[in-house]
């Protein structure tokens, strides 16, 4: 784990403002003092109700390991009235939610994030928490050309009928999901979710029929490999991964946390009424560094 003033001395945090839409969508933004040539760019999108900079509390700055490293520039953006227009028909709390383009909002953020921190475009990378994982799932479908790959945190593809996503045909785009079997906000086999009669979201697919689909959406026919990962100290969390892979096709793998909550292993520690058991395994930016290669030198 990086050390946290580690962390302060090695980047720079900025809040970066762009004119879309008729608004002015902020962002936090935290870039390394001392880049690699051409970084690449993480979108961390947070969950319901938070902002940028709660997200980046929430998750204990843990993804300004990788500006702090060098490797990429990572920004937290902000969703109009804390609530994006993600993949899903169910409206969480405003209906004016459904009519922002946020879509168009994140595409402008990569443009101008890329040409001012001289990003690789081939290397731009969603990481999408809760509602941002419904962020990210739109992305995948309305705008892939904009990714070179995404990760799914406590979430799933909503059912057909609760579905707000282009039917363009698709782009293959590596992807890593991680979901907690006891999340009590999202939970891991789906079915129709609200939060205690609140905030209904609509039918959702299970973690696993998620990561099927994405799969054949990449092309992937092969059957999965499973394994189980070795408990890690001192919460003794017991993973099952679970990987999508085929000669010449994009990845897919899930991280199934066994009693794992709404929570970013090895990074969040929300409280436990509301979000669930927290867990240090899989260690999330580890995991996805390792995953999409994002400390290789470039």
């Amino acid at each position: 784990m990086d050390d946290p003033q580690d962390l302060a001395t090695n980047v720079v945090v900025d809040r970066y403002v762009v004119d879309h839409g008729g608004r002015r969508r902020a962002s936090t933004v935290v870039v390394p003092r001392n880049p690699v040539d051409t970084p690449a760019l993480v979108l961390v999108l947070h969950g319901f109700l938070q902002t940028g900079d709660s997200m980046r509390e929430f998750s204990t700055r843990a993804f300004d390991a990788l500006a702090a490293r060098g490797h990429a520039v990572v920004a937290y953006p902000d969703a109009i009235g804390r609530e994006w227009n993600g993949a899903r028909k169910a409206v969480m709390l405003s209906a004016t939610a459904k009519t922002i383009d946020d879509v168009g909002f994140l595409r402008r953020l990569v443009e101008d994030l890329a040409e001012q921190h001289t990003i690789d475009r081939q290397r731009v990378f969603a990481v999408g928490y809760s509602l941002g994982g419904q962020m990210t799932i739109r992305l995948l479908h309305d705008a892939p050309d904009v990714l070179a790959g995404a990760v799914l945190i406590g979430c799933n593809l909503p059912a057909p009928e609760n579905r707000s996503v282009s039917d363009q045909p698709g782009r293959a785009v590596p992807l890593l999901s991680i979901h907690g079997t006891a999340d009590p906000l999202a939970p891991y086999e789906g079915g129709r979710v609200s939060f205690r009669g609140l905030f209904s979201k609509g039918a959702h697919l299970s973690a696993l029929d998620t990561a099927q689909y994405f799969a054949a959406r990449n092309g992937i026919d092969a059957p999965p490999t499973v394994q189980w990962l070795a408990p890690d100290r001192p919460s003794r969390t017991t993973v099952r991964r679970t990987d999508y892979t085929q000669a010449d096709r994009s990845p897919v793998s899930l991280y199934t946390i066994v009693d794992g909550g709404h929570q970013i292993p090895g990074a969040s520690k929300g409280p436990r009424f509301l979000y669930g058991k927290p867990s240090d395994n899989p260690v999330t930016v580890e995991t996805m560094s390792t995953f999409f290669g994002l400390f290789q030198d470039r």
